[in-house]
């Protein structure tokens, strides 16, 4: 997936995955709707840090830990919505 660089929507929601969130995820420069709900991923979402056209994020109900990247939205408008619910 990491290879997908124009990539802009990815939904892998409710699939019962575990671990962490794959570190070529960070290759996915131009995503701009992630849904990873509804599994089991924990650890941090250290690795969304490079997803800065981010306009949609939903990880709700997964096992992460800690906080968002801070410059997670930082190339975004100011019409953003995230769904971090249930970690």
């Amino acid at each position: 997936i990491g290879n997908l660089q124009t990539l802009q929507l990815l939904d892998v929601g409710s699939n019962e995955m575990t671990s962490t969130i794959p570190s070529s995820f960070g290759n996915l420069e131009s995503l701009k709707y992630l849904v990873l709900e509804s599994n089991r991923f924990n650890g941090t979402a250290d690795v969304l840090e490079s997803m800065k056209n981010l306009t949609k994020l939903l990880i709700r109900s997964n096992l992460f830990s800690g906080s968002l990247p801070e410059g997670l939205f930082s190339e975004t408008s100011d019409n953003v919505a995230v769904d971090i619910g249930d970690n």
